[in-house]
């Protein structure tokens, strides 16, 4: 007695003709015209293979249900019901439209005064900075007001000042004070 095959098996027998010659030498036969007679010969095929087995009976499908490990079939009967891993999920993970846009709306509102607050603390530092600047340039201005300056009118005394490097520091060109 023949076991019948499930349907899902059942592949149809087709023949590869896409390299073979079916005319005389050199004669060529065209791409259509071969996939034509390639569809011919697969439902010739698959009418041959419905008249010659019978139609195959579907298997039942079993019954699913919400427990698992009954221990009847591995023989182990001290197994309890438990439930699927997918009844498992709670439903309070998911969350409501109204709270993730207020979720949203929340951190749109936290960037905005975090980007604010960065701003500011820049302003700031760049002030300071200014600050620093000026009372620098200030204090330079002012040690040049202060200075006791003598006018060189000897080109003999510069001439002597300029040999000594301790005096050459003393030295100082009249258009900058």
């Amino acid at each position: 007695m023949e076991v019948p095959v499930p349907p899902q098996d059942r592949r149809p027998f087709t023949t590869d003709l896409r390299n073979i010659a079916l005319g005389p030498k050199g004669f060529r036969v065209s791409r259509k015209r071969k996939l034509d007679e390639q569809e011919q010969q697969a439902e010739a095929d698959a009418a041959a293979m419905a008249e010659s087995q019978p139609a195959a009976v579907a298997p039942a499908k079993r019954p699913k249900h919400n427990t698992w490990g009954l221990g009847q079939a591995s023989g182990r009967p001290w197994k309890v019901a438990s439930e699927r891993a997918s009844s498992l999920r709670s439903p309070q993970l998911a969350t409501s439209w109204e709270k993730k846009m207020a979720a949203k709306e929340e951190g749109r509102v936290f960037k905005a005064h975090k980007a604010e607050a960065l701003e500011a603390r820049k302003a700031k530092a760049t002030r300071a900075r200014k600050q620093r600047e000026e009372a620098k340039a200030r204090k330079v201005e002012k040690q040049k007001k202060a200075m006791i300056t003598q006018k060189i009118s000897n080109p003999a005394t510069l001439k002597r000042m300029m040999k000594s490097k301790k005096e050459r520091k003393k030295l100082i060109a009249s258009d900058t004070v």
